[in-house]
């Protein structure tokens, strides 16, 4: 699904934000990509932390399995399709007892030759979404 053009080693600067409007916590990270995989490296309070989508299916109607040690330990099922140089995944998760399911959105893209994005949005009920994860990774020789 990736294309062999952008596999490899990225590295650049994961951001990652819990509201609206504050600061991002901000580490390292770096993108280990192949056609059906992407694994992200990153640090929380100097914790490292790490995840791996694995992209199954074709890119009309593909699924995306998402695991970390931080949003997702228990793992998390994505679909979506590929959109030309990047791959939209969408998932609903429970918020509680009586309330709406929020979503989950994860963006990969591509369409920079030397860059890689991986990008991660909560949904809301009323569909507004918030930037929770972006890491654009500079390619490594």
């Amino acid at each position: 699904m990736i294309p062999d053009s952008h596999h490899g080693l990225y590295t650049g600067i994961n951001r990652l934000w819990f509201k609206p409007g504050t600061p991002a916590n901000v580490s390292d990270g770096t993108l280990t990509v192949s056609a059906d995989r992407v694994a992200v490296r990153w640090a929380f309070k100097d914790a490292p932390k790490e995840g791996e989508l694995v992209l199954r299916g074709p890119g009309q109607a593909c699924r995306g399995d998402f695991t970390d040690t931080f949003h997702a330990a228990s793992g998390m099922v994505l679909h979506g399709r590929q959109d030309g140089k990047a791959v939209l995944l969408y998932t609903t998760f429970p918020a509680g007892e009586g309330l709406p399911d929020w979503g989950w959105r994860i963006a990969l893209d591509w369409y920079d030759p030397d860059h890689f994005s991986f990008r991660m949005f909560v949904v809301k009920p009323d569909g507004q979404e918030q930037l929770s994860v972006e890491l654009r990774g500079a390619r490594q020789a």
